[in-house]
């Protein structure tokens, strides 16, 4: 239970922290000879920066974590040093570096791992199949696929094929492709020997793809499968770049208009953005 003394979880955990500090420092008995204090003092100054506290003076960092203002200073020049801190003359912060660390172990994860239980949380919210698709050359390869099976629903499943241009989780990372690799795809066997009835030219599917940037997203109603209609959205790495998409199936008529724009898209485009949060460059290799 949390101390009525304390105001945040936090907080807490904090003055837990310091007092665990307190504790190596002052305890009675042999001294452990393998646990360097000024690490746990790092460790304890790194918990000090949290959503409430991004960035913190000198001062505001020696208050929260109770420990001299001179010690705290060489704590967070070290942290500096090893690329963990930034200082803007006022104001220490925490940096994305510090994250790296973290994937250490989760380094050894791929994409599928890091993405099937997002995709499967998001089928069980909304009752629907959930797939995520990469592009590799000129077709997108499913990854994953999660769902009960529905009265319609497609024959899709993980290793399958499909040219990019078919169905709407293609068409989504077509659409940020760059000129280049969107010229190669256009001249492509794939694009000029498997045309769909939307788009017998080149033109008429970068007008789609415009479409799509423009939207954010991606909507393909009875094009793979009569009665079904899919959404997708763009899944991106840290710089922006889109590495991968996921759809949502939903029955043509029954759930489309209104339910798909202010029900399916906004969790679709939420459980793409986590994913994209959670990606780190080993899980793309």
């Amino acid at each position: 239970m949390l101390d009525v003394r304390f105001r945040s979880w936090s907080a807490y955990r904090v003055r837990m922290s310091e007092q665990a500090v307190t504790r190596v420092d002052s305890a009675p008995g042999p001294v452990d000879r393998d646990v360097v204090q000024s690490l746990v003092r790092g460790v304890t100054v790194v918990r000090a920066f949290d959503a409430a506290h991004p960035a913190l003076t000198l001062d505001q960092a020696a208050e929260r974590v109770g420990i001299s203002r001179s010690a705290v200073r060489r704590l967070l020049r070290t942290l500096m040093a090893a690329g963990l801190t930034t200082f803007d003359g006022h104001h220490y912060r925490l940096t994305a570096g510090l994250l790296d660390l973290g994937y250490a172990q989760q380094s050894r994860l791929t994409l599928t791992q890091v993405a099937e239980p997002h995709c499967a949380a998001l089928s069980r919210d909304l009752e629907r199949t959930v797939s995520l698709a990469r592009l590799t050359g000129s077709d997108v390869v499913y990854l994953v696929r999660v769902g009960r099976p529905r009265l319609v629903d497609v024959a899709i499943g993980v290793g399958s094929r499909l040219p990019a241009h078919h169905p709407a989780i293609g068409r989504v990372q077509l659409a940020w492709l760059p000129e280049a690799e969107l010229e190669a795809f256009l001249a492509s066997e794939t694009f000029r020997t498997r045309p769909t009835r939307m788009f017998p030219t080149a033109a008429a599917l970068r007008e789609t793809l415009a479409d799509i940037r423009e939207r954010g997203w991606c909507e393909v109603a009875e094009e793979i499968a009569a009665g079904v209609t899919a959404v997708a959205a763009p899944i991106r790495d840290r710089s922006g770049r889109v590495v991968a998409a996921i759809n949502v199936l939903t029955e043509s008529g029954v759930h489309g208009g209104a339910t798909v724009l202010d029900e399916v898209v906004p969790a679709m485009l939420h459980t793409a953005a986590d994913i994209g949060t959670d990606l780190h460059p080993s899980h793309l290799s």
